[in-house]
């Protein structure tokens, strides 16, 4: 069983997005102007997912413009492939719902092959355009592919 809930002043999650973003950072990396920060006026919250006493997941997120925005997802590279990703994102849509949100958005890397996994959560494809806050580690350019799902 997967709890998931607010991260508190105890929770370590750095052990998490580190062996999670290994495996992505073999593929792109954030640009030196890269922030991470979402935009000016909005704060992000950070879940995670306790499984065995243990973080095994975190995704982060914040409200504007009359949606959830969502980034960071993470799993323990142990944990994966068990649903944990899928309940992190539907637990934000719980939360998009009692907010009032009438839709969910998130932005990832297409190279990553993770805009299919999205998909297969319910997400829809809106807008494919070159990253410019990441690049390739080849230096190429690596493409944002902006996502959505309507909530009902």
């Amino acid at each position: 069983m997967v709890e998931i809930r607010e991260k508190d002043q105890n929770d370590d999650t750095e052990e998490v997005v580190s062996l999670a973003t290994e495996d992505l950072r073999r593929i792109y990396r954030p640009c030196a102007h890269a922030t991470g920060k979402p935009p000016s006026g909005h704060s992000l919250t950070t879940l995670v997912a306790v499984k065995d006493k243990n973080i095994v997941g975190v995704i982060e997120y914040f409200a504007g413009d009359g949606a959830i925005h969502f980034q960071g997802l993470a799993v323990h590279p142990v944990y994966r492939r068990q649903g944990i990703a899928s309940v992190l994102v539907k637990e934000i849509e719980s939360i998009a719902i009692r907010l009032g949100a009438q839709k969910v958005v998130l932005n990832t890397i297409l190279e990553t092959g993770n805009p299919g996994m999205f998909t297969k959560l319910g997400y829809e494809i809106t807008s494919v355009v070159p990253a410019s806050d990441f690049e390739g580690l080849d230096g190429k350019q690596v493409t944002k592919v902006g996502m959505r799902r309507i909530l009902a």
